[in-house]
Parts: structure tokens; C-alpha cells; sequence
């Protein structure tokens, strides 16, 4: 008996912290009810479904009068009665009208929550002439704050007060109404009031909590269909580049070595030797634009062999100058050989390397530390550049996001893919002023796996 007891009580215990993780997951979701864009993303169909909710309220409001008569009769009471639901129901003619035209999002929030909470405040003038014990009443009311939550698309917040000011009301209304305050019709009353706005809140917080994750998925959707756009023109277009590019670094390099032979004097070659420079500068600007569209666009399969990664780390820099006003520390603790793809690798290194050359123009210190432990092989490459913003580190791998004069945001992402192609993981730290560190983790049997599939 007592084991059976222990083994209901935590089939308790465990749907509790199940529901408790369920509210707080949704609550988290009315997070969103502050995001200008998941607000605008459902601006319409709020309005295409808070308007005939608010014909209905307003026709139920009219068609009451029915019961006005009923109760009290041919009385000033019941004239009074008959000009307020008038008002609320020109009221509700006006916000129909008024959601046709509406703004923004933020003035149909403001526009749905003055619109439920006069409806409260005349619904309870409406109530304060019921009978005692009216049972009907007390239901209409309990679905009206259901009502509250569910059908009026608005902020969560902007539910929650109309509904609670409803209840409060309607508690000091049973509460005058009543003769002794137990009594069991009271009772019953508080917790059908109670027991409305629980059920209520929580159902919004689950819709919500839907709802933002419909929001989710879309924009999910939407940022997929442009990397795949980007794809399709990065293979369009690479090769068509790169052919004529190729053509024209070998006839910059002809170029270079006629004017080199040439019986000019040094004073006349010196300025076209300059320029030629400069074209080759651009051309391999071009080029690496051109890379990382192929890269990004193309399926990565890696050639993994077993590789030295200190000769792996050291040749980068035959590909990449580091300017005179650059410090550059290379740390290869031991002479590990790696089983990855050597290739892959050197272009993640390249692209880091030049984007932390890139973040110290006026100097730094430009570190490369590689190693190996038992499973893992890490490439850490940091330098003492700016940092990066705080508005920016949670997009910083986002494509074609850059916050440079001259770049198109790719190279990062680039890196990412390919070390991810690798079975591994690229992060970073960054601290304004002080500089970042961007960190390869590779798996070893995570790349072994990742070959096998």
C-alpha cells in the first residue's frame, strides 16, 4: 500500500514539473508580444479575426436588451440600460471601422484593449441591476472571460487586465448581491470566476506559445529561400568569373615580368609595377569573393588523410601576407599529425587569418595556437582588433551580414560550414576593445564518422 502511495505521488511530482515546464515554455512565448516584427507579421489576420468576434460581442451586447426588459420592465432603469448598450454598440461600430485603416500594430493593441476594457466597464453597469442568485448570469460571465483571452488577438497583457478587472468587478458585484458572504452560491461563483481565468490564461499562453513558433518557422523559411537564391547565383555565376579571372592574373603576371626584363628606366617602371600590384590585389579579392560563394553554395565532401598540423598551420601563411604593423605569434604545442581534411582547413585558417588582419588596421598581435589532446584537435586564432559589437554577435555567422566598408559577409559563414563539413564546431570570444578569439573544435571521431556517411 505505502509502494503504491510513493508511486502515485511521483506520477504527481512528475506531471507537475511536466505542466510547470509546459507554462513556463509558453510563458517565455509572450516575450514575443514586445517584438515589433512578430506583432506586424500578424497584424492582418488579427484584425481579420478580431473583427467579426467584435460584430458578434456587440450584437450579443444589442440583443440583451431582451433581458433588460424581462427584469426590470418599462423603468428609468431600463432606459438608462438601452443608452449604454447603444454606446458600446456605436462603440464597437467605430472600431470596426477604425481597424479597417489601422496604422501599425501597436495602435491596434491600444485600439483592442480600450475597446475590451469599456466593454467590461458597461457590462458591469449592465450587471449591477441582476437578481440575486442569477445562475445564468454567473455562466455568461465565466465565458465572457474565456472569451477575453481566446478570441480577442491582442497582447497578452492587454487580455489579462480587461479579464481581471471583469472578475474583480463581478466579485463585488456577487458579493453586494448576496446576503452572507459563504454562502454556497458565492463560493461557487468566486471559483467559477477563478477557475474561468485560469483556464483562459493558460490556453492564450498555449496559442501564443504556437503561434511563436509558426512565426519562427517562417522567418526560418524565409532566410532558407534567400541562402538557396544565394546558392543558385553563386553557381551561376562562380564559373563565369573565374575563367576570365584567370586570364586576367596571367596576363598581369606576363605583364609584371615584361616590365621587370625591360631596359626602362627604374624610374618609369616603379609606378607601373605599382599598379600592377594593385590589380593583382583586386584580382585576388575577386577571387576569394568568388571562393566563398562557391563554398557556401556547393556540398562540401571531405578528403580526410593524415595530416601535420603544424606544417598544415604554417603554410597559410604562404598564401596570406601579414602587414608589417601586425605582430604574428604561431603556437603548435608538439608536432601532432591529424586525421581531417588538410584543405578544407587551410581555407577556414585563411579566411580567419584575414579577417583578424582585417580587425587591427592601425596594429596588433595576431595569435595562432594549435593542439591536440585525445580526441579533440582545437585552432585557436585571436587578435587585439575592436572586438565585435554586442548587436551583432548573435547574427555574426548570419550570410552576407558584414560590418565592414569592404566585404560581403560570407567569410565567416564559409568557415562555419566547412569546419561543421569536418564533424566539428567554430565559436568565438570577444570582448569590445580587447579583441576576439575565434576557436576550431574538430572531433576526431566525429570527422572519421563523418567520412563514413
Amino acid at each position: 500500500m505505502e509502494e503504491n502511495e510513493l508511486i502515485r505521488g511521483r506520477d504527481l511530482i512528475t506531471l507537475f514539473r511536466h505542466l510547470k515546464g509546459r507554462f513556463k515554455t509558453a510563458w517565455r512565448a509572450t516575450s514575443a508580444d514586445a517584438d515589433p516584427e512578430y506583432r506586424k507579421y500578424y497584424l492582418d489576420s488579427d484584425i481579420s479575426e478580431a473583427r467579426p468576434f467584435i460584430f458578434i460581442l456587440a450584437l450579443i451586447v444589442a440583443l440583451f436588451v431582451i433581458g433588460d426588459y424581462q427584469f426590470l420592465g418599462t423603468s428609468p432603469i431600463l432606459v438608462g440600460l438601452i443608452i449604454l448598450r447603444i454606446v458600446l454598440v456605436a462603440f464597437s461600430v467605430f472600431i470596426l471601422r477604425y481597424l479597417k485603416n489601422v496604422p501599425n500594430h501597436s495602435a491596434y493593441d491600444r485600439a483592442i484593449f480600450f475597446y475590451m476594457l469599456s466593454l467590461v466597464i458597461g457590462v458591469l453597469l449592465v450587471n449591477l441591476t441582476r437578481p440575486e442568485n442569477f445562475v445564468p448570469h454567473i455562466i455568461v460571465i465565466d465565458m465572457a472571460v474565456v472569451i477575453f483571452y481566446l478570441v480577442m488577438p491582442t497582447r497578452f497583457i492587454f487580455q489579462v487586465i480587461p479579464s481581471i478587472v471583469f472578475s474583480l468587478g463581478e466579485v463585488v458585484i456577487i458579493a453586494f448581491t448576496f446576503h452572507g458572504f459563504m454562502e454556497p452560491g458565492l463560493v461557487t461563483a468566486l471559483f467559477s470566476l477563478a477557475f474561468a481565468n485560469l483556464v483562459g490564461a493558460l490556453s492564450s499562453l498555449q496559442i501564443r506559445s504556437y503561434r511563436w513558433h509558426m512565426h519562427k518557422v517562417s522567418q526560418e523559411r524565409k532566410e532558407i529561400d534567400r541562402l538557396a537564391a544565394i546558392g543558385q547565383t553563386a553557381g551561376m555565376i562562380g564559373h563565369d568569373i573565374r575563367n576570365p579571372l584567370q586570364a586576367i592574373t596571367s596576363e598581369v603576371y606576363i605583364a609584371r615580368q615584361s616590365i621587370v626584363e625591360s631596359p626602362m628606366p627604374q624610374e618609369v617602371k616603379a609606378p607601373a609595377l605599382e599598379s600592377i600590384e594593385f590589380i593583382e590585389e583586386q584580382s585576388d579579392y575577386i577571387s576569394k569573393i568568388v571562393s566563398d560563394l562557391q563554398d557556401f553554395a556547393r556540398p562540401i565532401k571531405p578528403d580526410i588523410k593524415e595530416t601535420d598540423l603544424a606544417k598544415l598551420v604554417t603554410s597559410t601563411f604562404q598564401t596570406v601576407r601579414v602587414p608589417d604593423w601586425i605582430t604574428l605569434h604561431v603556437d603548435v604545442q608538439g608536432y601532432p599529425k591529424v586525421k581531417t581534411d588538410p584543405t578544407l582547413i587551410r581555407r577556414a585558417l585563411t579566411n580567419l587569418v584575414n579577417n583578424g588582419i582585417q580587425a587591427m588596421p592601425d596594429g596588433g598581435i595576431l595569435r595562432v595556437v594549435a593542439y591536440k589532446t585525445d580526441q579533440r584537435v582545437v585552432i585557436e586564432v585571436s587578435d587585439t582588433g575592436n572586438g565585435i559589437p554586442e548587436e551583432v554577435k548573435s547574427r555574426l555567422f548570419t550570410p552576407l551580414l558584414t560590418t565592414k566598408a569592404k566585404g560581403q559577409g560570407l567569410g565567416l559563414p564559409v568557415v562555419k560550414r566547412l569546419v561543421e563539413a569536418l564533424g566539428g564546431s567554430l565559436t568565438f570570444e570577444s570582448e569590445t576593445g580587447k579583441g576576439t578569439k575565434f576557436i576550431i573544435t574538430l572531433n576526431e571521431k566525429g570527422i572519421n564518422d563523418n567520412r563514413k556517411t
